[in-house]
C-alpha cells in the first residue's frame, strides 16, 4: 500500500569519529529539522573507534522531536575508513524503516542541516525522484577563522565551480534536471529511498570518496537523482579531518600549498567540463585560477547573450515598503560562492 507523503519514515545515518565538539550542534539541528516533518524521524549514530567523549555526548543527549539510536563500534584494521563507517551507519539506519518508499538520509557529524532540510528533501521525493544530493555550504564563522588569505582562496574556488556548474548545465542540459541545480555529491547531504538502497546492494565501501561511489551506483541502477539548491547543510571548514583524503585534507592542502602548485581535481577549460578525460598538465593553480574565472565568466556572458529570451519582458510597479514581508533575504553560498 502506498505511504502518504507526510507519513514517510525518515532515518538519518550519521557516522561519527571523535566528534564531541561538533556533534551536539549537529544533533540539535537534525532535531529541529525533524520538528517540521509530519512523520517519524530516527537518527542513527555510529560512533566509530572514538577515543574522546563522543559516546558520553550520545548518552546525555535527549531529543524532543526525533528518536535517537546509537552504536559504538571498533572496526577491524582493514575497515577503519570512511567507506565502511558510512556503510555500517546506513545499514543500521535502514533497518529502522518499514517501507520501501521511506527515506534513508545521511549527513556528517561536523555539519548542521538547515531547519527545512528534511521537508524539502521529502518534497523532491514526492515530485518523483529516487535520490537527492543536497548542497553543502561552509559556515562563514569557520572560514573567517582560517584567515583572510585562506578565505580568498576558498572564494576563488567557489566562484570557479559556480561558473562550471552553470556551463555544465547549459552545454549538456539534462531534461529532468534543468538549471538551477548544482553538481555536488557529498556525504554531507545524501538521501535515497529504502527500496533503492536495497536495489543497489547497500552502500559501496571504498576507503575514500564513498559518497560519490554511492551516487554512481544509484545512476547505474537507472534511478533519478536530483541536485536541488534548496536542500542545504552547513558544514565546517576544519583542516584536521577524521577521514584521510576527505574534505578537511582538501581544505588543508588548498590553504598551505604554494601559489603555483597544481590544484587537486581543478582543471582549465575545456577539460574542466569533462574532468574524466583531463590530465595532470590541465590542472590549475591559484596563480592561474583568476584568469580561468575570467574566461568562464566571458563564456557565460556570451552564451546568455546568444540565447533567446525565455520570457517576454513586462513592466511591473515598484514594490512599496508596506508590501515587503519584513524578512531579510539571505545569500546562499558554497565555499564563498553566490548562486543566483
Amino acid at each position: 500500500m502506498p505511504i502518504a507523503p507526510d507519513l514517510r519514515h525518515i532515518a538519518v545515518a550519521l557516522p561519527a569519529k571523535n566528534e564531541e565538539q561538533d556533534l551536539p550542534a549537529c544533533l540539535a539541528a537534525l532535531d529541529i529539522a525533524a520538528m517540521h516533518h509530519n512523520g517519524p524521524v530516527t537518527l542513527v549514530v555510529l560512533a566509530n573507534d572514538c577515543s574522546d567523549a563522543t559516546v558520553s555526548v550520545l548518552r546525555k543527549t535527549r531529543l524532543r522531536y526525533a528518536r535517537l539510536r546509537w552504536h559504538a563500534v571498533s572496526m577491524l584494521p582493514g575497515a577503519r575508513h570512511a567507506g565502511w563507517a558510512r556503510r555500517l551507519a546506513f545499514d543500521a539506519a535502514v533497518a529502522t524503516l518499514p517501507h520501501d518508499t521511506d527515506i534513508l538520509a545521511s549527513t556528517d557529524a561536523d555539519t548542521c542541516v538547515a531547519p527545512d532540510w528534511i521537508v524539502r528533501t521529502v518534497a523532491h521525493f514526492d515530485a518523483g525522484c529516487d535520490a537527492v544530493a543536497g548542497r553543502a555550504l561552509t559556515r562563514r564563522i569557520d572560514r573567517a577563522a582560517l584567515g583572510v588569505a585562506a578565505a580568498r582562496r576558498l572564494n576563488l574556488l567557489g566562484r570557479y565551480y559556480t561558473a562550471l556548474d552553470w556551463l555544465r548545465a547549459d552545454l549538456a542540459p539534462i531534461r529532468d534536471e534543468p538549471w538551477p541545480r548544482h553538481f555536488y555529491e557529498g556525504g554531507a547531504s545524501i538521501a535515497l529511498t529504502r527500496g533503492l538502497y536495497h536495489r543497489i546492494g547497500g552502500a559501496p565501501t571504498p576507503p575514500v570518496a564513498e559518497d560519490r561511489a554511492l551516487f554512481a551506483a544509484v545512476r547505474r541502477a537507472g534511478a533519478l537523482v536530483r541536485h536541488p539548491l534548496d536542500v542545504r547543510v552547513f558544514t565546517s571548514s576544519r583542516i584536521e579531518g577524521r577521514a584521510p583524503g576527505g574534505m578537511a585534507d582538501a581544505f588543508a592542502c588548498w590553504i598551505a600549498q604554494a601559489e603555483d602548485a597544481p590544484l587537486h581535481e581543478t582543471y582549465a577549460f575545456p577539460m574542466a567540463l569533462d574532468p574524466a578525460s583531463a590530465a595532470g598538465r590541465d590542472r590549475l593553480s591559484f596563480a592561474t585560477l583568476p584568469a580561468a574565472i575570467a574566461t568562464a565568466g566571458a563564456m557565460i556572458r556570451a552564451r546568455r547573450s546568444a540565447a533567446a529570451p525565455q520570457v517576454e519582458p513586462i513592466l511591473v510597479p515598484a514594490i512599496l515598503e508596506r508590501d515587503r514581508d519584513g524578512s531579510p533575504e539571505q545569500d546562499a553560498e558554497l565555499a564563498d560562492r553566490r548562486v543566483a
